[in-house]
């Protein structure tokens, strides 16, 4: 072999190899780049958000004699235990202005202001503006407060990729990972089943301790005594029950 042979054949197997270990090193982290960008848990996709949402209760007004009605009035005490609770702000009351329902609105606002300020919503943290109603049909009065809400902050159901097999997503199918919309529903009810969406935020403060039951067990330790609570049991057997012996 001629020397101008040997090294062509050299730098073919040098070439080889820089081909080689780039495919390996390829092979190695083509997971951990497509991964990084993939969020692999439900929890990544679809986080649970606090938002602001809002409390709205209608009142068609008119139906009543004194302005309400009693299922009106039990409406809004409902609501006012709500804003009690919930409440992020005043209570913004629409009034219809104009429209065959101005007049019984008008009749129906003290009373509404009333039974507001009976189930705790003092005068000072309502708002009341008015609103255009020339639409035919009753205009209601209408309700509302800001609430702190938990949610999903996208609708569930998004299907970005093909899940059909050879329809381009290589990598889900070769690494059986979660599809875009698992767990979107899971977390979406949950968020929905929260009392209070700061739950999710942080935990809460503890309770102040039963002095009483502390002092009882205690006790019941300097004597040695055993400190668990001795439960009364119910005299009534299984084999009573029924007419049975």
């Amino acid at each position: 072999m001629t020397l101008q042979r040997q090294s062509q054949f050299k730098k073919a197997l040098a070439l080889g190899a820089l081909l080689a270990s780039t495919l390996a090193v390829a092979g190695c982290h083509g997971d951990r780049i497509v991964a990084d960008a993939y969020p692999q848990t439900y929890e990544q996709r679809h986080p649970i958000v606090l938002a602001e949402g809002a409390a709205r209760l209608d009142l068609p007004v008119g139906g009543g004699r004194r302005g309400l009605t009693e299922r009106q009035r039990d409406d809004i005490r409902a609501f006012a235990a709500d804003w009690r609770k919930n409440g992020r702000g005043p209570v913004g009351m629409l009034v219809p202005a104009g429209g065959p329902s101005a007049g019984a609105a008008d009749y129906a606002i003290p009373a509404i202001r009333t039974t507001l300020a009976a189930a705790g919503v003092p005068a000072t943290a309502i708002i009341s503006q008015r609103y255009p109603a020339d639409a035919p049909g009753v205009a209601p009065v209408k309700l509302g407060f800001v609430k702190l809400k938990a949610e999903v902050p996208h609708p569930c159901g998004l299907w970005p990729e093909d899940l059909g097999h050879g329809a381009g997503d290589l990598y889900g199918e070769t690494q059986n990972r979660e599809y875009w919309n698992f767990g979107c529903a899971t977390q979406q009810n949950l968020a929905a089943q929260v009392a209070d969406p700061e739950d999710l935020a942080r935990p809460r403060t503890e309770t102040a301790i039963y002095a009483a039951r502390r002092q009882t067990v205690m006790e019941k330790y300097k004597a040695g005594t055993d400190t668990t609570t001795d439960y009364r049991q119910s005299d009534v057997q299984v084999s009573t029950i029924g007419g049975g012996n």
